[in-house]
Order: structure tokens, then sequence, then C-alpha cells
């Protein structure tokens, strides 16, 4: 994409471009993560059981996900500065609500505000990333925005857990609300306006017409089912059922449970910087951003069968390595992103986050319901068994998803994965 003389490069461009839009992602991914943290505390104010909690959680995602089929169209129409900036003020009205709320239904609705609110956050980086840097270093540049959403889940861990000892959960969302307010201001005076040469001048409903030709691609299918059914599993846990998961089968406290909360951030957060490192290392090779995130997935997946069997010796190293693996997932936007037209990608990535983000929801929702079918421990904990069932159904739908990612380009390619662009 060529720039033109007022455009600024280098430097000036991580600075005013890529960390304002990182920093959006930062919040997205704080909001995103902090229930898994004051889960116990929630559960204690408001008697919430495990589907309940289950369902405040997965409200985020709901709404996060509605907004996305119009949300591909905007980016590719309005470009990502002026969405993102505004999004974020319902996001940030969202966690004044959720801090003010005294009942469970204000609750839902400050969760599904702030899941509406940040739902641009990480497709309008990716969307602003593919302005501004070279088609080959979207890989590692998608990875290194997604560092800052790292640092956000980390953020909400033992940060959190600390400031619960001198702070309310409510005090502590009345910052967010402020800080993300803050935040949408720099996006919307830092970033400068940039549009795609030769841009689309179809109307808005033409161009929601354009995710038929996404929707009809057997590419987009194949990376999209595999990363949804993997980005769900890890998010579901890490943004709330690894809590229940070392409190009922590994048997810690809250303190030791944030610590190796902390663990699956830091991994996912050092697994970032390596996959998309690796990713711009291949660049020039037949490897592609879409053979990392296959291997990646499946070795996931085996992460998951040790979490499944109840393995508690080396917890710190398997939570480290859940997350670490789980960033490979990420490398499936470049992969799409590589695929489709430029005009067009705003809209590729924001139909897969759709559907990555309603799964998410009935499997956020679902494991809590899923776990209370079980009979509760005297202590109000769940089994081994019960974790496992919800573990092993997990890994069974990944596999399905695995095997269709991969046959298509075993026929096409002896050598391994299809090319990208078939």
């Amino acid at each position: 994409m060529t720039r033109d003389r007022t455009t600024p490069s280098g430097f000036k461009v991580i600075l005013i471009v890529f960390l304002p839009f990182g920093c959006g992602y930062y919040l997205s991914y704080l909001f995103r993560t902090i229930n898994a943290v004051i889960s116990e505390n929630l559960s204690t104010e408001l008697a919430l059981g495990p589907a309940g909690l289950g369902l405040l959680t997965s409200f985020y995602l709901i709404a996060f996900a509605s907004s996305q089929v119009p949300l591909g169209v905007a980016l590719d129409r309005y470009g990502p500065r002026k969405v993102n900036a505004f999004l974020l003020l319902f996001a940030a009205v969202g966690a004044a609500v959720f801090a003010a709320a005294e009942s469970f239904g204000l609750l839902l609705l400050g969760r599904a505000l702030i899941g509406f609110g940040v739902s641009a956050a990480l497709m309008s980086a990716f969307k602003a990333n593919a302005l501004w840097f070279p088609a080959d270093r979207i890989p590692l540049m998608n990875n290194l925005i997604g560092a800052f959403g790292a640092v956000g889940a980390v953020s909400a861990t033992r940060p959190v857990e600390l400031l619960l000892h001198t702070a309310e959960w409510r005090d502590i969302f009345g910052g967010l609300a402020v800080i993300t307010v803050v935040v949408s201001l720099m996006i919307l005076l830092l970033v400068p306006e940039k549009k795609e040469s030769g841009q689309s001048t179809e109307s808005f409903g033409e161009q929601l017409k354009g995710y038929g030709d996404v929707i009809r691609d057997g590419f987009f299918w194949r990376v999209s089912l595999i990363y949804a059914f993997s980005y769900t599993a890890f998010v579901s846990y890490q943004t709330l059922w690894a809590d229940p998961w070392l409190r009922d089968v590994a048997g810690f406290g809250q303190t030791e449970r944030a610590n190796y909360l902390l663990a699956i951030q830091v991994g996912f957060f050092a697994g970032l910087l390596l996959t998309g490192a690796v990713a711009d290392l291949l660049r020039r090779t037949r490897f592609q951003a879409v053979h990392v995130f296959g291997t990646g997935v499946l070795l996931l997946m085996g992460i998951q069968v040790v979490l499944a069997l109840g393995v508690t010796t080396g917890l710190t190293a398997i939570w480290f390595l859940f997350g670490l693996l789980s960033s490979a997932t990420y490398l499936a936007y470049a992969a799409q992103t590589a695929h489709f037209p430029a005009d067009v990608t705003g809209r590729a990535i924001t139909a897969m986050n759709f559907f990555m983000f309603v799964l998410a929801f009935f499997c956020q929702w679902g494991i809590g319901g899923i776990i209370q079918l079980f009979e509760p421990k005297p202590d109000g904990g769940y089994s081994l068994t019960a974790h496992a069932t919800v573990l092993w159904i997990i890994i069974a739908a990944q596999a399905l998803c695995y095997l269709n990612f991969i046959l298509p380009g075993l026929r096409k390619n002896k050598n391994g994965l299809s090319n990208p662009h078939t």
C-alpha cells in the first residue's frame, strides 16, 4: 500500500497509531479477564452459582458478538479510528454501571455495555495495522497488538487481587470507567485519518451483502472453525473457569489461584511475542502464518488433555504452556487478512470474530451448566469428574475442527497444510 507525503512513518507511526490502538486492546482484555479474579467476590455478594456466574461473564461475549457484523462494514467504510473511539465510550458507561449495580440485572447490563464498547478494540487495531504496515509484517504487528491484551490479562490477575485487599471491586470498575474515556480521547485525537486507496463507494447495504462472499469461502471456514473452538477453550478458562478448576481439582486458595492465573497470562504474552516472531521469520518461506497457527493449536489440544486428566504436578508449567500455545490462535487473523482482498479484510476478520464470540458465549455459560449437573462437594466446589467432562467435550470438538482444517490441505499438498491462498 502506497504512502502519501503527509503520512507519518517509522517510530512516529508506532507512537501515534500502534500505541493508542494497543492501549484500547489492553483495556478490552482487562475487562474480559477481570471476572476470573473477582468471581468469588461476586459469588459471595450476589449469591451466584456456577451457571449464574457463567451467564454474567459471558454477557460480555454475546454483546461483543452482536456488534461484529455491522462493525466489519463500519471499519471498512469509516476507518478504525472513529469506530473504536466512539465504541469505547459505551465501555466506559458499562464500567460505571457495573460499579454501581446493586442487582444481577444491572450487572448484566453493565457487562453487556462493556462487551459492546470494547468490541472494536482488536478488530480496529488489526484494520489499522493493515492500513499502516507492509503486508508481510502483519502477522508480527497483529501479535504485538495481542501482547497488549496479554498485559491487560496479566493486570487482571495478581495486581487486581492485591487491589482487592485495599479497595472494593466496585472502586476498581469506577476507575476503569475513567481510564476508558481517556483512551477513547487518545485514539480520537492522536491517530491520523487514513483511508485505503481505491476505497469502495458501495452503500452500507451493499457492503453488508459482501459478507456473502466471505462466508461462502471454504478457507474462511477451515480457519474460522478451528480458531473459534480453540480460542473459545482458552478464553473460557483464562477469563473464568481456570479459577474454579484450581480451587476444586488442585485445592488452592484465592491468592494461590491468582498466581496460577498470572502464569496463564504471562505464558500468553510470551507466546504472542514468540509466535509472531516465528511467523515473521518464516514469512519468505513456504511456511506461512497459517502453518504456525495449525502447529500451535495441535499442541494446545495436548495441554488440555493433561488438564482433563487432572494432573496437578508441574501446574505452573502446564498453565504457562496453556497460555503460550493459545497465543498461536491470533495468527488466524493474519491468515484471513492474507487470503482476502484488502477492501474486505474488515468483514472477513469480524465475521470470524462473530462466530467465535457467539460460540464463546454458549461455551462460557455451558461449562457452568454442565458442571452444575454434578453433585457439589460439601464446601461448594465440584469434582474432577465434573471439570474433566467439560474438558473432554471441548477437546473432542477441537479435534473434529482440526481434521476439517488439515484434511483438504493434505489432499492438495502432501507436504503439509494447504497454501493459505487456496
